[in-house]
């Protein structure tokens, strides 16, 4: 009888597993917001939701949204300001929810950088395409008299903060915005930071396709399950959250990993929401560039029904309580 029993449970395991629902979901860059997606995958708590979740870096927002329309994947994590403009433009993306409404960036330079003004006939370095970062600097400048389209060469950088950091250390660049924990392995290299600038804005959005919503709804209503259950365990366990942070940021560092883990839960929000003064800095930024931006309400390219949802399930209360 017992073997019985235990032939049992193999099979219902194994279909259980077989069963799980695969997803392909992108993240563009190895900052803070993008972290718990991090830890959610290493412990394994999308299975627990039928997920089978394949986590891929794709190395800048600008990729992420064709990837998403070609259904090369199901969701991208980050990109978000790629999300917005895409959206503004006709495609179909929708936002589900946001990681953080607060973001902190370091204008890393060359030691013999003294100011802003000091920028001005400069090399400056950015990532493919027009992301946060990018409108960021060139507000900056901006701000400070410097006109980003004639006074400065704007360069496209890929490999992520590392080749940012590579490319200012070898000269081709004379500065860069950089994410943290990355500004500490600047720093080591040799750079200096200019300025800390601290924002109100969206990071780690959580976006996928109208139709890809609409086929798939219940399948986002658990991959959103999962990774608010991941965020509840990152905030709860320290260590085993800087594992997962070593391993994606190629990292051993533990002064490194510990400050991204300081500043993601000091920022994170617990219940996904975006607030209405982040999605208006984003898009008063976007529309330095895109001046259609300025029309967009704060609620617009927004489903929030799905964590309403969750919420209404009683799933919030259980993971407050800690099961």
């Amino acid at each position: 009888m017992p073997n019985i029993l235990i032939s049992v449970l193999f099979v219902y395991w194994s279909s259980t597993l077989h069963a799980a629902d695969k997803m392909t979901v992108a993240y563009a860059t190895l900052g803070p917001a993008l972290s718990p997606g991090w830890v959610t995958s290493e412990k394994r708590i999308w299975r627990k939701h039928g997920l089978d979740v394949d986590l891929v870096y794709l190395g800048g927002g600008s990729r992420s949204v064709p990837a998403l329309m070609s259904g090369s994947i199901q969701l991208f994590m980050g990109s978000d300001t790629a999300g917005y403009v895409a959206a503004i433009q006709g495609a179909k993306v929708v936002k589900l929810g946001v990681t953080m409404n607060t973001l902190g960036y370091f204008l890393m330079t060359a030691p013999e950088i003294r100011s802003i003004a000091d920028l001005k006939g400069k090399v400056l370095g950015v990532g493919l395409g027009r992301d946060l970062p990018y409108i960021h600097l060139t507000k900056i400048l901006r701000d400070n008299g410097i006109d980003p389209k004639t006074e400065v060469k704007i360069l496209p950088l890929g490999g992520g903060p590392g080749g940012y950091i590579s490319a200012l250390k070898a000269g081709r660049v004379q500065a860069s915005l950089i994410i943290p924990p990355n500004h500490l392995v600047a720093e080591k290299a040799g750079l200096k930071v200019l300025t800390k600038i601290d924002v109100p804005t969206l990071a780690g959005g959580l976006n996928t396709s109208q139709p890809m919503l609409e086929k798939n709804r219940d399948m986002f209503i658990r991959f959103l399950k999962g990774y608010l259950e991941g965020v509840y365990f990152m905030i709860r366990n320290k260590e085993e959250s800087l594992k997962a942070f070593a391993k994606y940021l190629q990292n051993p560092d533990p002064v490194v990993n510990a400050y991204l883990y300081d500043d993601i839960t000091s920022r994170i929000d617990r219940n996904l929401r975006p607030s209405s003064e982040a999605i208006r800095y984003m898009l008063d930024l976007i529309a330095l560039d895109l001046p259609q931006a300025q029309r967009v309400s704060e609620k617009d390219y927004w489903d929030l029904s799905l964590l309403d949802e969750i919420r209404r399930s009683g799933f919030m209360d259980q993971l407050q309580k800690g099961f």
